[in-house]
């Protein structure tokens, strides 16, 4: 017992003499969405999507055109065959974009969510030493933090400051 109180107390006064660690949390989410950045990565996103769209309704199109061609009674069998050839490779050439688009877009997002954290950690490290804090944590959807008060919410300054680089 007397061992334990002697270790406390020892503890108790390191503590007491050594220097409080200063904290902030920034929102990254909040970052990447509202910055001038994150806005032209989202654009860029979302014309690629329709880009990739645009391509599948002109597949999808010919596919419905092909279907009702085959409803007609006057197509002969060799005719009716061609057509059921030309309606797989439409569907197969439609399933090759789905796929294509979707590893294009998820490359695309990665690549650029990947970039923006780089330098969102870069830009609140240089907020942080200005301000002498110690700890930064991220907040956001996937964060470890839970709550944090507003007094320690340096994102406002980590936005405005990622919007100044180029």
């Amino acid at each position: 017992m007397k061992k334990f109180l002697s270790i406390f107390l020892i503890l108790l006064a390191f503590l007491s003499y050594s220097k409080a660690a200063t904290f902030a949390y920034v929102e990254i989410d909040k970052v990447m969405n509202n910055s001038e950045k994150g806005k032209n990565y989202k654009q860029n996103l979302e014309s690629k999507l329709r880009y990739y769209q645009t391509k599948a309704q002109e597949l999808q199109d010919k596919i419905e055109n092909i279907q009702k061609q085959l409803q007609s009674p006057t197509l002969n069998n060799k005719v009716k065959e061609e057509k059921r050839k030309e309606l797989r490779d439409l569907a197969r050439q439609l399933q090759n974009l789905e796929a294509q688009a979707n590893e294009e877009l998820a490359k695309m997002k990665a690549e650029a969510e990947k970039k923006m954290i780089s330098e969102i950690k870069g830009v609140a490290a240089k907020v942080a030493k200005n301000k002498n804090i110690d700890i930064v944590f991220y907040g956001g959807l996937l964060s470890g933090v839970l709550y944090a008060d507003k007094k320690i919410d340096i994102t406002d300054e980590v936005l405005k400051e990622y919007n100044k680089q180029k």
